[in-house]
């Protein structure tokens, strides 16, 4: 599965890297990569090809990853919104579909909401911005004190079996887990360092008691069709606070697959197939 070679582009005096297929007459999708060691051509490597055989797909690194200049200091849901729609004005994008995971999927739920006239149809899988509490809250709000991150992925560098754990902690399936992937993240790993950029977001985002970001009182004023995929498996996001989620939204529904935090990986025919019907059908707005 061929990707499209990164472009940079300027965006607020920092550089931006993006993937970016163009297709005639077409709404655009944007891609939106999660957080930690992730990067747009990682997650987003075998549905990109598939969207751009018919439609323009634009897959930019977030910033402080991949190509992408950081955003000074603390950063959170509102300020990636804010950049992806400046981002949006630059490329001349006045109405797009979103897709997004984790970090990513937060972000869309952000830019439905300040700019619903933006947004055609939302796709969010493993979404942040849907429940109150981390997992183990109050430990990782602790852990988030000391430079976890950086040593991480320090380890992580040095070590592809520590690579290969890392990934089979958030597959339901850790044999699903191939050679192929963890040579995509080793090289993720060496050539891209967004320990500060997660750092930097999950301490604004975390803190002692909650989320910084929950969405919930707002999300009934999110009218675009939205899907909600969700790995039964996934031990970031519950099941349930997605399925919450959906019954509050006017038009959304949840598709669950046999899989853990990261489906587009682990079950990416199934999930390619669900995004692919869900942009594509007409009978939607």
């Amino acid at each position: 599965m061929h990707l499209p070679e990164p472009e940079t582009l300027v965006l607020q005096e920092r550089p931006v890297t993006l993937l970016r297929s163009d297709a005639e007459d077409t709404t655009p999708v944007i891609l939106l990569h999660g957080g930690g060691l992730d990067r747009a051509s990682l997650s987003w490597r075998a549905l990109f090809p598939v969207l751009a055989e018919k439609r323009t797909v634009v897959a930019p690194d977030w910033p402080g990853y991949g190509g992408s200049g950081a955003l000074p200091g603390r950063h959170g849901i509102a300020d990636l919104s804010a950049w992806l729609i400046a981002l949006m004005d630059v490329l001349q994008i006045q109405r797009a579909d979103l897709v997004g995971i984790s970090m990513g999927g937060g972000a869309a739920l952000q830019t439905a909401l300040d700019a619903p006239q933006r947004v055609r149809r939302l796709v969010l899988a493993g979404t942040y911005g849907v429940q109150e509490k981390a997992p183990n809250h109050l430990l990782t709000y602790l852990m988030l004190q000391l430079p976890v991150n950086v040593i991480s992925y320090a380890l992580l560098r040095r070590s592809r079996w520590l690579a290969r754990k890392m990934l089979e902690s958030i597959f339901a399936n850790p044999e699903r887990v191939s050679d192929t992937l963890v040579d995509e993240v080793m090289h993720t790993l060496a050539d891209s360092d967004s320990a500060k950029a997660f750092t930097d977001f999950q301490r604004s985002e975390i803190s002692p008691n909650r989320m910084g970001t929950v969405l919930i009182d707002q999300l009934p004023m999110i009218n675009q069709p939205t899907l909600f995929i969700q790995g039964r498996e996934d031990s970031l996001i519950s099941l349930p606070a997605v399925q919450r989620a959906a019954q509050l939204m006017p038009d959304a529904r949840v598709e669950v697959l046999e899989a853990g935090h990261w489906p587009m990986r682990e079950c990416l025919e199934r999930f390619n197939r669900l995004v692919l019907e869900f942009l594509e059908d007409r009978s939607r707005r």
